[in-house]
């Protein structure tokens, strides 16, 4: 058996997790996002507002997301930042509102974000969409 330290097994290594693109799921991610940036060398109030965003980005995608479809979570520690790409179906095609409060958030808190949808695809009865945000560590 191989120990790495959880920092060192971080960085570089995406790790995921698929839930329903449900409210109630919302704790998992942002436990799991706040557990990440825990131990990857973030400051607390990085911490807090990473978890923020992340909140953000996964309501966004709940609001829009079609009956019945999973959330994807993507989350990349590098060397000095932390990319978070939030993903699913949605019911109706059109990108999220980017002047809407949630939104101004998420562009508060982090250093880029983006939004992208494709068209619909009739195999998932939906238009894929995400949500992609990335998090400079240690930028005043």
């Amino acid at each position: 058996m191989i120990n790495i330290s959880a920092e060192q097994g971080l960085r570089g290594t995406p790790v995921e997790i698929g839930v329903a693109a449900s409210v109630s799921q919302l704790p998992i991610v942002r436990g799991l996002a706040e557990t990440l940036v825990l131990l990857s060398d973030f400051t607390l109030d990085e911490v807090a507002d990473i978890r923020l965003a992340v909140d953000e980005a996964a309501s966004t995608l709940i609001a829009l997301a079609a009956p019945d479809t999973t959330l994807q979570c993507l989350f990349t520690v590098g060397e000095s930042d932390l990319i978070v790409r939030v993903s699913g179906i949605a019911a109706a095609a059109g990108l999220p509102d980017q002047r809407s409060f949630g939104w101004h958030v998420l562009r508060t808190l982090s250093d880029e974000v983006t939004a992208t949808q494709e068209p619909f695809d009739p195999a998932i009865s939906g238009y894929p969409t995400a949500v992609e945000f990335r998090r400079v560590r240690g930028k005043a």
